[in-house]
């Protein structure tokens, strides 16, 4: 049965977690791409830089499970970056690479990683799993659930996540006006950080609107009938 796991990391027990050492404030989030054999990691952004990109690919490149890191393009106080990975260093890469998992999304602050995978069986978890424990990353799963019980959410394409994150926000009046709570109370009610929970909700706007108002149009054969 395919299944959606959410796994939390430190931030320390990931190669990407290096960049908070000296930039605290800052916030990895990785596209949704399988990592390669050949070792490419998907494109990633960091977000709220306020250092020029040589500074940052100097802080990564330290790290010997890059074997390089290219600034890609930037936007403001946010840069997109490609690396390529050494696969000679084990860590995390390596448990998703061994177990087959495909990585849906995963997003980074000075506190931790969440990741978020989909598994074609129980299998897949259990081995990403034991290649944590075995390698002293300490991988504490948060979340599961089959893709059956996500049926309503992917009504509009929307995680599991997404779709909880979203009627949260709605139930608690965020989008009332005046707001009666705010990002920081949400995430604390699911236990994740303020970045996370702000994540959950552009993806799910940004996934709802594919598949309902942007479809539509899409769709739409200009005939107004």
């Amino acid at each position: 049965m395919a299944t959606i796991a959410e796994f939390t990391i430190p931030a320390d027990d990931f190669p990407l977690g290096q960049i908070f050492d000296g930039f605290p404030n800052v916030m990895v989030e990785i596209e949704r791409v399988v990592p390669t054999d050949q070792g490419n990691l998907p494109y990633f952004w960091i977000n709220n830089i306020s250092v020029s990109d040589d500074t940052i690919k100097n802080a990564l490149t330290t790290e010997s499970a890059f074997e390089s890191v290219t600034c890609v393009d930037s936007l403001e106080n946010r840069g997109l970056y490609r690396a390529l990975w050494n696969l000679e260093v084990e860590g995390v890469l390596t448990a998703i690479l061994d177990s087959g998992l495909t990585l849906l999304s995963a997003v980074g602050t000075h506190e931790q990683w969440t990741f978020e995978f989909r598994a074609e069986d129980s299998d897949q978890i259990s081995e990403f799993q034991q290649y944590c424990a075995d390698h002293d990353i300490n991988a504490r799963l948060t979340r599961l659930k089959s893709l059956a019980e996500m049926q309503a959410g992917n009504e509009y394409g929307l995680t599991a996540n997404q779709h909880e994150a979203l009627l949260l926000a709605f139930s608690e009046g965020y989008y009332d006006s005046p707001r009666d709570t705010d990002l920081e109370t949400l995430a604390d009610q699911l236990g994740i950080s303020r970045p996370s929970f702000a994540d959950r909700l552009r993806r799910g706007y940004r996934n709802l609107l594919g598949s309902t108002i942007v479809h539509h149009d899409s769709t739409d054969d200009g005939s107004g009938k």
